[in-house]
Formats: C-alpha cells, structure tokens, sequence
C-alpha cells in the first residue's frame, strides 16, 4: 500500500484502499452517518465525504450507477396521482396563504 504526502503538516497520509471505499459507501447507502463511518474505519469525516460523492470507488467505471429500470404502470400511475395531489395541496397554500394577507378578496 503506497502513501500519499499531506502538505499541511509535511506527514504521510495512508492511501485508503479499494476494499475500505467500498465497504464506507456501504455503510453510507446503510444510513450511517459520516462521523461514525469515519471513526469505524479510522479516516476523517472530508475523507468519507469524498468517497461517498465519488461513488464509493476510485474506479470510474465501477462508480457508474447502473440504469433506472423501467417502471410499471401501476407505478406510473401512482407517481401521477400523487404529482396531482401535491398540484392541488400548492393550489391551497397558495390560495389561503394569499388569503391570510387579504389579497384577492372583496373587503
């Protein structure tokens, strides 16, 4: 295992392996938080941080997500009648928020 040099202090930081990243982005996707991923696997919360946002390895082709699958029709429709409910919940927000502050209304 080779070792990276860290300019802030002229000390020699441990290049983390393929196996740690994985193993972190596992622990992330398991909903661990970042400071106790950091402290299991003796590394710094950044250094968590940054192999979560690369894909949980230092391989691009392995860090490609895989394609969305297809989703059925009754997911679909699911997916649109909850897109309406939300339409029509703004709708009332919006209209009694305005109403609240006396817009639009005859007084």
């Amino acid at each position: 295992m080779g070792s990276v040099f860290n300019g802030k202090d002229g000390l020699m930081a441990k290049k983390i392996s393929e196996e740690v990243r994985q193993e972190v982005a596992k622990a992330h996707d398991a909903g661990h938080s970042k400071k106790s991923i950091a402290e299991r696997f003796g590394i710094s919360v950044s250094s968590v941080t940054r192999i979560v946002r690369e894909g949980g390895s230092s391989n691009a082709e392995s860090a490609k997500a895989p394609p969305p699958k297809s989703q059925s029709p009754e997911v679909l429709k699911k997916i649109a009648e909850v897109e309406r409910r939300i339409e029509a919940l703004e709708r009332k927000i919006l209209y009694y928020g305005a109403r609240k502050k006396g817009v639009g209304t005859r007084a």
